[in-house]
């Protein structure tokens, strides 16, 4: 008996996410269709131009099964530049992918990329999601109206969604952040390196392996009603513990020195309750030691 493989369709493939997901979910063995605005020569690829993106036309011409939303800006510094332009990226694009599948593809699940930024600074560690609502940054308020609109359409249209609140992701592909900073800082740095903040701040760092198992578990498990779902190890590191494992990784000795204000935006302490998660099927396996070790040799290869 012929298997049926589910199709998949990544939107924001060639993101940092997106990108991993493609290689991961097609060495899975699911069909897989890429799209993001990038002009791109690969069979299947489609273009999504960036002025008016076209969600219509893809879900009018191929039925999926599961659409994930990796499109978006996912950083909190421009969010207070371009207020406007984060709004459109991370809140309108979700509304208009929804539509579209409603009309032409209504069968179509999506698992919509939220953020923990939608926490702000939590009252109570670790963050599950119940907790409250409370942004820090135009980034979080947009990610948060994303999941509303998710809900709704669950609601009132029967699609089914569910949103990733994905804590703090790094590995391979990522440029930006707090390993890939470090990583350009000491390039040139003689025996210091400055970072924003005191340094005790604290994350829930999730590698991207790590994430796309999360996903995995979403797909096969998830209830697909318009909920939440925290995607992160469950662990707290300080800032400065990260840095240091990486800086002992690299073998570069140079001086961690901390400002002591921390980026508009960023919240003082996260660490997630991942019941829910684990419920579906994901434990967290690759460490931050082992994650920023292979961060580290992609780094290499990037010379």
């Amino acid at each position: 008996m012929k298997i049926k493989l589910t199709r998949l369709l990544i939107l924001g493939s060639e993101g940092f996410i997106g990108s991993n997901a493609v290689r991961y979910f097609l060495s899975q063995g699911y069909q897989v269709t890429s799209a993001d605005i990038a002009l791109k020569d690969a069979p299947g690829y489609l273009v999504i131009n960036p002025e008016m993106p076209d969600f219509s036309g893809i879900f009018m011409n191929k039925p999926y099964d599961i659409c994930i939303n990796a499109t978006g800006a996912a950083n909190v510094q421009f969010s207070f530049t371009y207020p406007g332009m984060d709004y459109m990226l991370n809140t309108v694009n979700v509304y208009n992918i929804l539509d579209s599948i409603r009309k032409y593809n209504p069968a179509c699940r999506l698992i919509n990329l939220s953020s923990a930024a939608v926490y702000g600074n939590p009252v109570v560690l670790p963050i599950s999601e119940k907790a409250d609502i409370r942004p820090l940054s135009p980034y979080g308020f947009h990610k948060w109206y994303s999941e509303e609109i998710c809900r709704q359409f669950y609601i009132l249209h029967n699609i089914g969604t569910i949103s990733l609140r994905i804590f703090s992701a790094y590995g391979e592909g990522l440029k930006k952040q707090l390993f890939w900073d470090l990583y350009n800082k000491i390039t040139d740095a003689v025996d210091s390196v400055e970072l924003f903040g005191t340094g005790k701040e604290t994350r829930d760092f999730i590698y991207i392996a790590d994430i796309l198992q999360a996903m995995e578990c979403v797909m096969k498990n998830g209830s697909f009603n318009g909920s939440a779902v925290n995607v992160a190890s469950g662990t707290e590191s300080t800032i400065e513990e990260a840095a240091t494992i990486f800086l002992k990784r690299t073998q570069k000795d140079v001086k961690l020195n901390f400002k002591g204000v921390g980026k508009i935006g960023d919240p003082l302490n996260w660490r997630a309750n991942i019941d829910f998660l684990k419920s579906l099927g994901f434990r967290s396996k690759v460490s931050l030691a082992e994650g920023i070790n292979n961060y580290c040799k992609w780094l290499g290869e990037t010379n």
